[in-house]
């Protein structure tokens, strides 16, 4: 690491996106070189006005742990990111700073203002809409039953617009038509329907109206209500 990239290593060291050798090398830096130990501070001062808008919340470990094992992998990482930063800065690893219950108190309002951040978007992600938003791939219109169709070629999600409920004893469900072949995609659910599945441009999506639980035979039973085809994806 040069002199001249001292913003990238400050920022890095900060964030918690240093490697232990780069932050071995920021702290010995920041213990010799006053301009380094000042570009650490600018970041810790910008960075500590995420703290300013939302009160001090400390995730359980439970989600912290889902958290990363979703985003980078059970594995062990040379980079921990901002969670495992937060992690280690709550243990108060490398620091012969004062500190507070454990935290560095130069970035202890860091640390709370990232985990009120963390928490919040975590919260956000799981309860926002699987479906995308734009334009739907393609709809299913019945009468009584209106699907807009989100997704790619791994993942369709059927949202299901209208509010009307399944009749009495009986489920929609839902099909995927491919060179005459028919396969179910299982049931329509009150609201959000998500599956993954391989599709491609040309495949033909339907749903029918079947007997509580599904057709029993290997295609539909019931009426078929309506179909569309998948357009170039």
């Amino acid at each position: 690491m040069t002199e001249d990239e001292t913003p990238d290593l400050a920022a890095d060291y900060v964030l918690g996106l240093a490697s232990a050798e780069e932050r071995a090398r920021a702290e010995d830096r920041i213990a010799r070189d006053p301009v380094f130990a000042q570009e650490v501070e600018s970041w810790q001062a910008r960075l500590s006005q995420l703290n300013t808008e939302f009160d001090a919340v400390t995730p359980p470990a439970a989600v912290l742990d889902r958290a990363e094992r979703s985003l980078f992998g059970t594995p062990q990482r040379r980079r921990g990111g901002v969670l495992g930063w937060l992690r280690r800065a709550g243990a108060g690893r490398g620091t012969t700073e004062a500190t507070v219950r454990g935290v560095p108190r130069p970035r202890f309002a860091i640390l709370l203002g990232l985990a009120a951040v963390t928490t919040v978007a975590l919260i956000a992600f799981w309860d926002m809409p699987l479906y995308r938003s734009g334009p739907p791939l393609a709809d299913l219109s019945a009468p009584d039953l209106q699907i807009t169709i989100h997704g790619d070629t791994q993942r369709l999600i059927f949202r299901r617009v209208s509010a009307a409920p399944d009749p009495e004893g009986q489920s929609y469900e839902l099909w995927l038509i491919r060179d005459g072949q028919v396969a179910s995609l299982g049931l329509l659910a009150p609201e959000t329907t998500e599956v993954r599945a391989e599709v491609r441009a040309g495949d033909v999506l339907a749903v029918s109206l079947e007997p509580s639980g599904g057709s029993p035979l290997a295609g539909p039973s019931g009426p078929v209500l309506a179909t569309a085809q998948i357009p170039s994806l």
